[in-house]
């Protein structure tokens, strides 16, 4: 069994539960998720996550919505929060928390197979929510229709040219093209590049996954890339300042 088979397994298992809906009470940002991370030469979407299979901790005792107000305050232009509990040490009250004491934009990442997930994000203000389209055999009948009807702009992950023909990517507005394979969790830029060529110029597309230095951006943008998600690099910075200015400098 791959890592994502083990993911969206315990995924259902905490399904089958179906928990109380959490509630919060602050607004989402005042600024759309794909305006923002289209409005300057490239977006940086900086990433809290705790922890991973293929990083381990990553958190190391950080004070995560200080870290994540740092973001905000280094010129991030939207945050993006792992709620998963099991494998990457999130939750929804994390993504709550940091959506109290940031203003930007955010998009909530997991592993979303059912419309109560949905119900989830809407009622913790995400601006945006991943969809994995590797997941698509494993999405709730009406999970895209639940979806359609909320306030939340879908981001579609995709990995491979299959998963970027299937009609519900085709018919989305924003594309996240992930370098790293979820049943490995080997990161291969050249690939996602190469696919980046393929998507559509009417999308916003977002580069997932290797984004060490400036060199990477470069390279994402120059496939089509208007914006970068990044997580390993931000998280371990000891000057997230720098970091994302080193990002964004000298970008041809």
């Amino acid at each position: 069994m791959s890592i994502l088979e083990d993911i969206v397994k315990n995924k259902q298992k905490e399904l089958d539960g179906l928990p109380t809906l959490l509630t919060s009470e602050v607004s989402k940002s005042s600024v759309s998720f794909t305006d923002a991370i289209t409005r300057a030469r490239v977006g940086i979407i900086a990433e809290i996550k705790k922890k991973s299979p293929s990083a381990g901790d990553l958190a190391c005792d950080q004070d995560l919505v200080a870290k994540a107000k740092g973001y905000e305050l280094a010129g991030a232009d939207a945050i993006s929060v792992v709620t998963d509990q099991k494998y990457f040490g999130g939750s929804l009250e994390l993504f709550i928390d940091i959506r109290n004491a940031t203003s930007l934009p955010m998009l909530m990442k997991d592993f979303i197979i059912h419309p109560y997930q949905v119900m989830q994000a809407e009622k913790a203000r995400a601006d945006a929510l991943l969809i994995i389209a590797a997941l698509h055999k494993y999405f709730h009948p009406d999970l895209l229709s639940t979806l359609q009807k909320s306030s939340i702009i879908p981001v579609m992950e995709v990995a491979t040219i299959e998963e970027l023909s299937l009609p519900f990517v085709q018919q989305a507005d924003v594309i996240g093209v992930n370098a790293r394979d979820l049943n490995t969790f080997k990161v291969d830029i050249h690939r996602a590049c190469s696919l980046m060529h393929k998507i559509s110029k009417e999308k916003t597309v977002i580069a997932f996954s290797g984004i060490n230095d400036r060199s990477d951006v470069e390279q994402y943008q120059s496939a089509g890339a208007q914006a970068v998600l990044v997580g390993e690099s931000l998280m371990k910075s000891k000057n997230i300042k720098v970091t994302i200015n080193s990002l964004r400098n000298n970008i041809s």
